[in-house]
């Protein structure tokens, strides 16, 4: 097996024509981010040609049934039917809120949350950290489907990557002033201790990858590496100017990843992380 590069992209909260200038979203420029998107399909066909996109959830902000469907439409042709590699998704605490995760799914193209597949001799492995949603932020997975994790985790030997919205490790954003103090506890899934056990316990785990805090992060344990993709909306002070991050990440068999942060204004690497 060979290495894979992947791109991650979450937490678009596409919503045009919303006025969010008095909540926690008055730093997200909804009138940039069509043009975001352009440049981030431009970035991944000319420019770093990955295997796959892992799109990990929060594409729109929620409105109501029709605007949000719309809205996830949008997304879906803006990124799925112009870029030249596969995309795959996971669904955040704002993309149902108004619309079925059937329906999701079916705007997508995609499966109905969890489910795995295998790409390219690796195991992708998606699940549903909104099982149930908590008090509209956070989650949590269901004891059904910690079964059907611990299965898939566990009936092969193929290396596996497993995705969903929220962390499932301790990540630092005490600091980070876009996140309210109120909603930081919940920022991971709620039996985060649980969820890891399963992986970590499973055979041969590499990674897992979500997104949510609006921040990156980069944490590595014995047993398997946690990434947290940052936002592509959120611009800050002002409400102008989002820089547009993203992350890609080559991965290789045997568990070493080589992880990039990038900003697409301006277009630049902000951070390279290794763990090993």
């Amino acid at each position: 097996m060979e290495k894979i590069k992947i791109v991650f992209i979450s937490d678009i909260h596409l919503s045009p024509n919303q006025d969010w200038s008095q909540c926690i979203w008055k730093y997200t420029p909804n009138e940039e981010i069509p043009g975001l998107l352009d440049r981030f399909v431009d970035i991944v066909n000319n420019e770093l040609k990955p295997d796959v996109i892992m799109e990990l959830g929060d594409r729109i902000i929620d409105v109501d049934e029709q605007t949000d469907l719309r809205n996830t439409r949008t997304v879906f042709e803006s990124i799925d039917r112009r870029v030249s590699c596969p995309c795959f998704h996971v669904d955040g605490n704002h993309d149902f809120v108004n619309a079925f995760k059937k329906q999701l799914a079916q705007v997508l193209h995609s499966p109905t949350l969890p489910y795995a597949m295998t790409f390219k001799g690796y195991k992708c492995i998606f699940f549903d950290s909104l099982d149930p949603m908590i008090e509209g932020v956070g989650g949590e997975v269901s004891r059904n489907q910690l079964e059907w994790l611990r299965n898939e985790m566990n009936n092969d030997d193929l290396p596996k990557m497993a995705f969903s919205h929220h962390p499932v490790n301790y990540h630092e954003i005490h600091r980070n002033f876009l996140i309210p103090e109120e909603t930081v506890p919940l920022m991971q899934v709620k039996n985060s201790d649980t969820v890891r056990e399963i992986l970590e316990g499973g055979r041969n785990f590499l990674l897992h990858a979500s997104g949510h805090l609006h921040w990156w992060s980069f944490r590595v344990s014995q047993k398997g590496t946690y990434l947290v993709n940052p936002p592509l909306s959120a611009a800050h002070p002002a409400r102008t100017d989002a820089p547009g991050w993203f992350m890609e990440a080559d991965v290789w068999p045997d568990g070493k990843i080589d992880a990039k942060i990038h900003s697409i204004v301006p277009r630049r690497v902000v951070g390279d992380f290794q763990n090993r």
